[in-house]
């Protein structure tokens, strides 16, 4: 017995990460990127501290107090030291929660986890950068540092396509023409204008009669960039079924395999590898994701989620 309580005295437990450890951040702006305030983008600064520096496509536990943590991209540039920035939907009640928190309010994060984008080991000269809806707000981060690299004389010919439900729920406008301007080419897409015949590219009455714009699928929107495909990486976000179609449509292109990379931050729940609600067969999203490249996850595509 007091040999028992003499290990119990001397015993120090292992430090905890800091990871695992929720830090308070302020909201010092909130942008509301479409229409109807569902989707915001929260600017974020540590109540104490310095921001942690993240690589993009790396993932935050975002946290609201008293309703839980929800597994959110850092969507600022890298090279922004001012704050960090969360694009977040409103789907239910830990985004509505975060979607609500007002200009002065806090919050927590855990973070950053995850591997990156490999930008820094970009194996070909050209790169296309393909979000659906939401996910360009994981891309977002990436394209700001590509843009940089486009301008160094880093990447030969950069494209961004991004498709949107409706005109309405295009985000980041701004940063398109601003990338555009930069010198990337910008192609953009809609599935559906309300009430157009999109058979003959008729727009309809109210509310979107200003689109003039391509209406169709993300992988139609392909056909319209002019790249050297053999020698193109691509980065791919969106929901599953878009990032399926979208890997067909850039193997069909001549996209080597290898170099078609998706990100899967949609699958993470704890940011620790330690709940396993992430694992795809034997890849657990937070250990070895969220980004990672077709060949390694083409097979989980295809699962039908029960």
């Amino acid at each position: 017995m007091d040999v028992g309580r003499a290990l119990i005295r001397t015993h120090t437990p292992p430090p905890t990460s800091p990871l695992l450890i929720p830090r308070p951040y302020r909201v010092v702006d909130r942008v509301e990127e479409v229409t109807g305030g569902d989707v915001v983008t929260l600017h974020v600064i540590p109540v104490e501290g310095a921001l942690p520096t993240f690589r993009p496509a790396q993932v935050s536990m975002v946290g609201a107090f008293g309703v839980g943590e929800a597994a959110i991209s850092i969507s600022s540039a890298t090279s922004n030291r001012d704050f960090h920035a969360y694009t977040i939907r409103r789907a239910g009640p830990i985004s509505g929660a975060l979607v609500d928190t007002p200009v002065d309010g806090v919050i927590t994060v855990r973070g950053p986890f995850g591997k990156p984008w490999p930008i820094a080991s970009l194996a070909t000269t050209n790169l296309i950068i393909i979000g659906g809806g939401l996910g360009m707000a994981p891309l977002r981060s990436v394209v700001e540092e590509s843009v940089e690299r486009l301008e160094a004389g880093g990447i030969g010919r950069l494209a961004v396509v991004y498709g949107a439900r409706n005109p309405d729920q295009i985000m980041y406008r701004g940063d398109l023409d601003r990338w555009r301007r930069a010198g990337a080419e910008v192609a953009l897409t809609v599935d559906t204008v309300e009430n157009a015949d999109t058979a003959h590219g008729v727009p309809g009455n109210d509310p979107h009669d200003e689109w003039s714009g391509a209406v169709g699928l993300v992988t139609d929107a392909l056909g319209t960039v002019d790249l050297d495909w053999t020698d193109t990486t691509a980065y791919v976000c969106g929901p599953d079924v878009m990032m399926h179609f979208t890997a067909q449509r850039l193997l069909k292109l001549g996209v080597a395999a290898e170099n078609i990379w998706l990100t899967l931050e949609r699958n993470m729940q704890c940011g620790n590898a330690l709940c396993g609600h992430c694992q795809l067969g034997p890849f657990i999203v937070c250990r070895d994701g969220p980004v990672a490249n077709y060949p390694r996850i083409a097979r989980f595509q295809t699962v039908k989620e029960l």
